[in-house]
């Protein structure tokens, strides 16, 4: 059994260990625990036996009585082991009242010390998480493979999603802008976001240098997509608000078809990468390096001010002055996003 509950970009990045488990144990069964929020992205996964999703507001509203009944139950099945994305003490602890012999996860500062393998959470240098994840196959000395995600969708996904778009025109690109993000059940973290200000004179640039319909994404809380839309009204700017109109598989399908994705710190951006659709990230309180992985299609961008990014790993330590995204300027964006697309057939 695989656990890992939190944000929806997080569980994203355990795909590559499940896939590395499967391939180099394909006899046996893999049941992945998950948030219910999260459980739609690893829906179709061929790698996965048995999908389990939880409420996580149980851990953060004090349910203690819920999580004592999901505990027996999930002690009843029989497993040999337990891989946990984790370095939380307390949810190691929650794996050894799951009886399973064989318990795997990061030790961090001593917090894997109810677990059987501890893979040291590495904080030093500069590795992408997903890279990072699958030193938990390494650990039980297994062939750990690429850190490219996963994200499996069916071919009616896909035309479902296509009929949310409009025909395009000869020449014209497709952007996706997603503006929201840093929402989970267990934080939330605005200072992730690029000000709408600046996605307003990106698009309005971008469509006076090119042939460009911009797809405003996210759910019904990103409230900075409508203000995208109502800034660039008047200003030459094709816009497709589809913002609280799509499920997370339906915001996923979307992606697949557009030419790029533009996106701060966010599931859009993990969505983005596992479906090979090119992606410009805007980082400033975390750091692109660990969160956006290398390779073509992909450039990600880091404020310019010396104190971004001020964590890797880990939850937000909080800032009295949070300017970093607002200090990221648009005309490298510009550029990025131009490079691109420009050079999209090479990808």
């Amino acid at each position: 059994m695989l656990l890992r509950t939190h944000a929806i970009g997080d569980v994203l990045l355990t795909t590559p260990v499940i896939r590395a488990f499967k391939q180099a144990w394909p006899q046996t069964r893999l049941t992945m625990l998950v948030g219910r929020s999260s459980l739609p992205v690893l829906q179709g996964n061929p790698y996965l036996d048995e999908i389990l999703s939880f409420p996580e507001s149980w851990w953060f509203q004090h349910r203690f009585d819920q999580i004592w009944t999901l505990t027996r139950k999930l002690r009843q099945s029989p497993k040999d082991g337990l891989i946990l994305f984790h370095a939380s003490s307390l949810l190691h602890l929650w794996g050894y009242l799951l009886k399973a012999p064989l318990r795997v996860g990061f030790d961090s500062q001593g917090s894997g010390f109810s677990l059987t393998h501890k893979a040291p959470l590495y904080t030093g240098g500069r590795r992408y998480l997903g890279d990072v994840n699958l030193d938990l196959v390494r650990i039980l000395g297994l062939p750990a493979g690429n850190p490219e995600m996963d994200i499996f969708l069916q071919a009616d996904e896909l035309e479902s999603a296509r009929r949310l778009l409009p025909d395009r025109t000869p020449g014209q690109w497709w952007v996706g802008i997603a503006p929201g993000g840093g929402q989970n059940p267990l934080e939330q973290i605005s200072v992730k976001q690029w000000p709408p200000e600046h996605y307003r004179d990106l698009s309005i640039q971008l469509s006076r240098r090119h042939r460009v319909m911009f797809v405003l994404l996210g759910d019904r809380h990103d409230t900075q997509t409508d203000e995208i839309a109502a800034q660039v009204a008047g200003q030459g700017v094709q816009v497709l608000n589809l913002k609280g109109r799509t499920t997370l598989r339906e915001l996923a399908a979307v992606i697949h078809h557009l030419d790029l994705l533009i996106t701060n710190d966010s599931s859009p951006l993990h969505l983005a990468a596992a479906l090979q659709t090119p992606v410009v990230g805007l980082f400033g309180p975390t750091a692109s390096w660990a969160l956006c992985p290398s390779g073509p299609g992909r450039l990600a961008l880091q404020s310019p001010l010396p104190c971004s990014p001020c964590y890797a790993y880990g939850r937000f330590p909080g800032c009295p002055s949070p300017i970093c995204m607002a200090a990221l300027e648009v005309s490298p964006v510009r550029q990025a996003v131009e490079h691109l697309l420009d050079h999209k057939n090479l990808f």
